[in-house]
């Protein structure tokens, strides 16, 4: 299944106040079959585990999965309209619907800001000398998107490394692109995600100068596994038996970090070399929903102007029996 909403649709979606969700049993015939969304990148590796290990099979689900470079703001409206049961989006993309009244629950958690050497990174071409956020002023910063965790890591590392985040132009950027754009100077310094944060460590060309998310708020909430509120209530059963499986898959994983299984496993759904995924680094999964990550998150979305005030997540947590 193929999906495709424009930015602008998205945010239009997210703005409507009568959105409302379906419950995750399409039919009789089938109500046990989940379409998910998702980014196809090493933090949702549980997702995939469980798939493989049959943890999923276990609990009677079958899974089905549309993988995308979108994800944020275009996940939420299409889980909202049914076109998915589950979606993992960025965390400030979930916590800015949650503010504006779309009723989501989190069902389960991204991996958090872990200590350096992580899988985000900050590089610009050799030579070029920017060292702080008072250099880039002036000074183009490729994100991959506007308002989302990287634009929010930028804005707060330049300021916290004496620049003002207003005088810097944030220019989107696929994630795929992050570093031709660097070299062929379509922006002046890059925010590179894994594998290319590895393969541009390598590179001669290029040059590292910081772990910007980790500098701003490390140990922060990075993304969230959602289902809608409407979901939850009517279907707590089948939620249930998704984290469940979920869970086990986070376990498995942590358990085989760097062996030849999660190596081969990654490699199948990311589609790189398996050469270079024994060299990233990988962040632990998490296996449940915590609060603290996502206040620390909070305050800074308040500070850069994302959020006006902080929004009840506790209460958008969706409970399960560990």
């Amino acid at each position: 299944m193929t999906l495709t909403i424009s930015r602008r649709t998205a945010l239009t979606v997210l703005g409507s106040s009568v959105v409302m969700g379906i419950p995750l049993a399409r039919a009789a015939d089938a109500p046990t079959l989940l379409h998910i969304s998702l980014v196809p990148i090493f933090d949702v590796a549980p997702y995939y585990a469980a798939n493989a290990e049959g943890y999923f099979a276990a609990e009677g689900l079958t899974v089905t999965t549309d993988p995308t470079i979108q994800g944020g703001a275009v996940g939420i409206p299409a889980l909202m309209s049914g076109s998915y049961d589950i979606v993992y989006s960025n965390s400030i993309s979930v916590i800015t619907a949650l503010e504006r009244g779309i009723d989501l629950r989190l069902i389960a958690q991204g991996s958090l800001i872990s200590p350096p050497p992580n899988s985000s990174g900050l590089l610009q071409r050799k030579g070029d000398g920017f060292r702080t956020g008072k250099d880039l002023e002036g000074k183009t910063v490729g994100v991959n998107a506007r308002y989302n965790i990287q634009w929010l890591g930028m804005r707060a590392w330049v300021k916290k490394t004496g620049g003002d985040p207003d005088k810097v132009t944030y220019r989107e950027v696929p994630i795929p692109s992050a570093l031709d754009a660097i070299k062929n100077k379509q922006v002046d310094v890059g925010f590179v995600l894994d594998p290319y944060l590895t393969i541009g460590r390598d590179d001669p060309a290029l040059e590292f100068i910081d772990w910007p998310l980790y500098t701003v708020i490390p140990g922060g909430a990075t993304a969230f596994w959602i289902v809608t509120g409407k979901t939850a209530e009517e279907k707590p059963d089948l939620v249930r038996r998704f984290v469940r499986a979920y869970r086990k898959g986070a376990n498995w994983v942590n358990a085989h970090h760097g062996t030849e299984p999660f190596i081969k496993l990654v490699s199948s759904y990311t589609k790189i070399d398996p050469k270079l995924a024994g060299k990233m680094v990988v962040p632990e999964a998490e296996l449940g929903v915590t609060l603290g990550p996502i206040k620390d998150l909070m305050a800074l979305m308040r500070e850069h102007g994302l959020l006006k005030s902080d929004v009840d997540v506790q209460t958008k947590i969706f409970q399960v029996q560990a």
